[in-house]
């Protein structure tokens, strides 16, 4: 196992490693092909949403308009839906891909911790975290969570699940599943990939936000990477989850841009 050092870790380089640990689950997606198209990695798949096709990486090559045309040549062609995550906040390169039709934003905070100075998981009497991907029911209940509180349709959910079931090594992608009184209301993934333990799809349902469940799902993800031997966590952030990694001791170390374009409307 590949276990980088708090002092070895280049984080917009790092955080891009461990983001690409997603890319078995994204090849495994419905009538899915995956690519390597101009220093980028590109899926394409029949569920027509973005993060279910898409692209990661910086368009290499002298020419940044024929680089990202060569990426976007199927979607151009198929009129597909995607999300480009790119691990900076390039304003040419972001400029470029407006002008294509993206969406994008000022960028997202790529950060980094030190696994060593979590806090520690003080759990509530009426509160369990549980890793749940033996559990078919419960791992459902996960994934419907992060993915419709991200902004995904109930749709989304059991082609998610196919592709996890497809996968020929599930430890380097774990659920996590936080219930109240019995009742799942919060979940995160941990990728283990890049040499560091990645943290993702945290979601709270609307009732049970700002309840701390989506803080302590979020740290007992980090806390089974250490126990796997990951020295440093990454994450990318959304505004909303921001002030809760803050918190946790998280620090912005890189700038991520995700780009999304839906088809025009015909």
């Amino acid at each position: 196992m590949h276990v980088l050092e708090p002092g070895d870790v280049d984080a917009a380089a790092t955080i891009e490693a461990n983001l690409r640990g997603w890319l078995p689950v994204f090849e495994r997606f419905p009538g899915a092909r995956l690519d390597h198209v101009e220093g980028c990695a590109r899926w394409i798949c029949d569920v027509p949403l973005p993060l279910f096709n898409g692209a990661i990486g910086m368009p290499t090559g002298d020419d940044l308009e024929a680089s990202i045309a060569a990426v976007l040549e199927p979607f151009d062609a198929g009129g597909i839906p995607l999300l480009w995550a790119l691990p900076t906040h390039d304003a040419a390169v972001v400029s470029a891909l407006q002008g294509r039709g993206f969406a994008a934003g000022a960028g997202a905070p790529g950060m980094t911790i030190d696994l060593a100075d979590l806090p520690p998981v003080e759990i509530r009497a009426n509160v369990v975290i549980e890793e749940v991907d033996g559990d078919p029911d419960a791992l459902r209940d996960a994934v419907t969570i992060a993915l419709t509180t991200n902004g995904l349709p109930p749709m989304s959910v059991d082609p998610y699940l196919d592709a996890l079931d497809r996968l020929t090594e599930r430890s380097t992608i774990r659920t996590f599943l936080a219930r109240r009184d019995g009742a799942p209301l919060a979940t995160s993934t941990l990728i283990s990939a890049g040499g560091v333990a990645g943290l993702y799809n945290v979601g709270t349902l609307p009732d049970a936000r700002r309840t701390g469940l989506g803080r302590l799902v979020s740290v007992a993800a980090m806390v089974a990477g250490r126990e796997a031997g990951y020295r440093v966590g990454v994450l990318q952030s959304s505004p909303l989850g921001e002030p809760i990694y803050r918190a946790i001791g998280f620090e912005e170390r890189a700038r991520f841009t995700f780009a999304t374009r839906m088809p025009a409307a015909t």
